[in-house]
């Protein structure tokens, strides 16, 4: 039974390092998260259906499992190398600029810098939402992806609206 705790573990610890990606640096791990989803987006075809899956997808199975890790697994409340969220805002992102039709890889690359921007700078509502959710274990989980949804909606928004501006 301790091997199944132990095996059960793991697969949630690789989840929500989003492959082991927030395992890489202690210093900046939301952006290797950040910088391994945007490659990811980079190599695969630029379909604004196959990012809008794997936005879902990681937004689903990420606070799935950040339910079922933070509680049992670690007292902090978001621990820094769970970088599921960043992976998640980062696809979100590119799922909105695709659907305005601008997939290159310099759009991804001004994706990910404005999205942390706004994920490390967290104006409000940001982090209004990020420290709500905290105070309950109940909501941890939904508070760690929805910050990242935020910070990827607002930059998004810019960057669609410079492209039509300019």
């Amino acid at each position: 039974m301790a091997q199944s705790g132990k095996l059960k573990r793991k697969v949630l610890l690789f989840i929500v390092t989003f492959f082991g990606t927030g395992l890489i640096s202690k210093r900046m791990p939301g952006t290797v998260g950040s910088l391994v989803a945007t490659l990811s987006l980079i190599v695969l075809p630029k379909s604004p259906v196959l990012v809008a899956s794997m936005f879902v997808t990681s937004f689903f199975i990420g606070w799935l499992c950040c339910k079922l890790y933070i509680p049992r697994y670690d007292a902090d409340r978001d621990p820094r190398y769970i970088v599921i969220d960043e992976a998640c805002g980062i696809f979100l992102g590119a799922m909105l600029i695709y659907c305005f039709n601008h997939t290159t890889h310099y759009v991804l690359l001004v994706n990910f810098l404005l999205f942390r921007l706004f994920d490390i700078a967290k104006p409000y509502p940001i982090r209004n939402i990020e420290t709500s959710m905290k105070t309950r274990i109940e909501t941890v989980a939904i508070g760690i992806m929805l910050d990242d949804i935020v910070a990827a909606i607002f930059a998004a928004t810019i960057q669609i609206t410079l492209y039509k501006v300019l």
